[in-house]
This record gives structure tokens, C-alpha cells and sequence, in this order.
């Protein structure tokens, strides 16, 4: 029997703004990447540092370049017991094309 795997929750770069308070955005990108420009309050993906900071039930939303790296990261969370897991469609290249703005340095 083939396992079937276990998708995020789309979510566009509007959805994403208007609920960023309510979510911990997550960016499944290298630290260089993100130093070089990531969503306001995103904080670089640590497994270990999820895990042990971040209630299960604490929605999350998974961030990258284009939408593809975040997949498998929004599917291990699930895998983990994560129960509110979103995906950006389009990652931060849509964010961008949206309008919205990004932040430079490796603070959140």
C-alpha cells in the first residue's frame, strides 16, 4: 500500500500578511539567503529549535525562494505532529511581487 503524503495548506502572499500575527513564519532558506532579504518576523528554519520551541498546535507558515524548498520542510512538520502547517505558494519572489516588504540582516 502506497503512503500518502501529507500536504500544507497553500496560502497566498495576502493571506500570509494579513495573518502573519497569528502565525510563526518559517524560511526554509540558507542563512546567506535569508541575510540577503526575508519577510518581516520570518526565522530561519532549525529542526531541533522548532521542536523544542514551538507548540504543536501553533500555526505555521513555511517560507522559501519559490515556494518548492518549503514544501518538503511545511511536510516534515506535519510528519512531526504540527497540526496548522501553510505553504507560500511562490514564496518570496511572490511576497516581493505582491509589494510587500522584505527585511535585510539576520534578525527576524
Amino acid at each position: 500500500m502506497k503512503k500518502q503524503k501529507i500536504n500544507p495548506i497553500p496560502l497566498t502572499p495576502t493571506q500570509l500578511q494579513q495573518r502573519q500575527n497569528q502565525l510563526v513564519v518559517l524560511d526554509a532558506r540558507s542563512w546567506l539567503e535569508y541575510l540577503f532579504g526575508h519577510i518581516p518576523n520570518a526565522q530561519r528554519f532549525h529542526p531541533r529549535r522548532i521542536l523544542n520551541e514551538v507548540s504543536k498546535e501553533q500555526a505555521i507558515a513555511v517560507v522559501c525562494l519559490s515556494g518548492h524548498r518549503s514544501t518538503p520542510v511545511a511536510q516534515w512538520l506535519l510528519k512531526q505532529g504540527y497540526q496548522k502547517v501553510y505553504n507560500l505558494q511562490g514564496g518570496l519572489i511572490a511576497w516581493k511581487q505582491t509589494g510587500y516588504k522584505t527585511k535585510f540582516g539576520l534578525q527576524p
